[in-house]
């Protein structure tokens, strides 16, 4: 009986030593811009296992949110017993996985740990499994829905749909999806849409469209996933007609938060977990960066509910034949203007608007410079639960 009450503690001891590499990787990663906070279940430490082998996670944790390359790398962990070439292995295989991001700076390839939303999960596109996304699922919920909602600066941005701007409204270039295609100078990739590949797994396919390979990749994302396989290179024709049919199928367009965006995501009430998490709050808008709001004329309508079937955000209802809007929860992606045969609905601008920052690299710095701690996260998450309207 002692000896198994012994070997019961080795084994214990020995499981206890593995799991050290991961849960300091937590802490680390709670240090960047978006946190990677802790759960009593520890669901969180279940997605690093299935994203970074012990190795992986020792070297990760001399990384940055910062692009650095492996010379520079190799200067924090040479005194881990890594060789040069070890190291490069296990950045190479961290990037072919998708736990890291990749990018290349004057032909030497530059690496940064990236959050867990948005970032290594989108990154599992390739990988993904029914136990990978429901142990996500539990992991928003509990703990990383918070965090991902909470930062200074939201990481993805929405941009209403063609159709629904006018002239008049004279608006920015960074928030015209078409000039985006249009004018850039670099690659554009498709891919498919992480959370309707992670929904079919379940047998719950999207309501909204048929089609997967929704996701734009631009500048960095798409040369990442066009190295690995991931997506594949379009014309901007291409891209302009997959967008095209996303403002037919009803999908929001969300690109990252930036002047230079590295993606555009088509998305839907139905799949999109980050669209989900702004549904539970009591005024959805204060979670969004946009810069227009749908203005309704009553007057003008006709009670056709086609707005209400368009709206993601559960923004409409009809009552006694005729439309009403909450306004604190339209994010402004224009989806039920371009539908609105009487004209009823339209774009407005915003008093307040924002612009967003240049690079991936800016948006970091301005997440970290507004980075909450825990008390900050859960009061901002409180009030917008409670419906408590964003000071700006």
């Amino acid at each position: 009986m002692k000896n198994t009450l012994n070997q019961l503690k080795t084994k214990l001891v020995d499981l206890y030593q593995w799991e050290k590499p991961y849960r300091a990787l937590r802490r680390h990663l709670n240090t960047m811009p978006v946190g990677f906070p802790a759960t009593f279940s520890g669901v969180e430490r279940r997605l690093l296992k299935a994203m970074f082998t012990i190795d992986e996670a020792r070297v990760a944790l001399h990384m940055d949110y910062r692009f650095e390359s492996a010379d520079m790398i190799f200067e924090k962990v040479r005194d881990n017993d890594f060789s040069k070439a070890d190291l490069e292995a296990r950045l190479s295989a961290m990037e072919k996985r998708g736990a890291i991001f990749s990018m290349e700076k004057d032909g030497v390839m530059h690496y940064a740990l990236v959050p867990f939303v948005i970032g290594m999960y989108e990154m599992q596109v390739a990988h993904m499994t029914p136990g990978f996304y429901l142990d996500t699922r539990e992991y928003m919920t509990k703990a990383y829905g918070i965090e991902y909602l909470t930062t200074a600066v939201p990481q993805m941005r929405v941009i209403p749909v063609a159709k629904s701007v006018t002239p008049e409204h004279n608006i920015a270039t960074y928030d015209e999806i078409r000039a985006i295609i249009e004018t850039t100078d670099r690659q554009i990739g498709v891919a498919e849409c992480i959370c309707r590949k992670a929904k079919d797994l379940l047998a719950e396919p999207c309501k909204r469209t048929d089609r997967r390979e929704v996701c734009l990749g631009l500048r960095d994302f798409h040369d990442m996933y066009a190295r690995h396989g991931w997506g594949r290179t379009i014309t901007k024709e291409e891209a302009l007609a997959i967008l095209d049919q996303s403002e037919k199928d009803g999908l929001v367009l969300q690109p990252s938060n930036e002047q230079e965006p590295q993606f555009v995501c088509a998305c839907c009430g139905c799949c999109c977990g980050v669209l989900e998490m702004m549904r539970i709050m009591s005024r959805p808008a204060d979670f969004a960066a946009s810069n227009f709001y749908a203005a309704l004329d009553n007057d003008a309508c006709n009670g056709c509910g086609v707005c209400v079937r368009r709206c993601q955000m559960g923004a409409i209802e009809v009552k006694e034949k005729k439309a009403h809007l909450d306004v604190g929860k339209c994010i402004g992606c224009g989806l039920c203007v371009t539908t609105c045969k009487t004209g009823a609905i339209r774009l407005e601008k915003k008093s307040f608007q924002t612009v967003p920052p240049k690079t991936t690299e800016d948006l970091m710095e301005a997440i970290m410079a507004g980075k909450k701690g825990t008390a900050g996260r859960l009061l901002a998450a409180a009030k917008g639960a409670m419906g408590i309207k964003k000071a700006r």
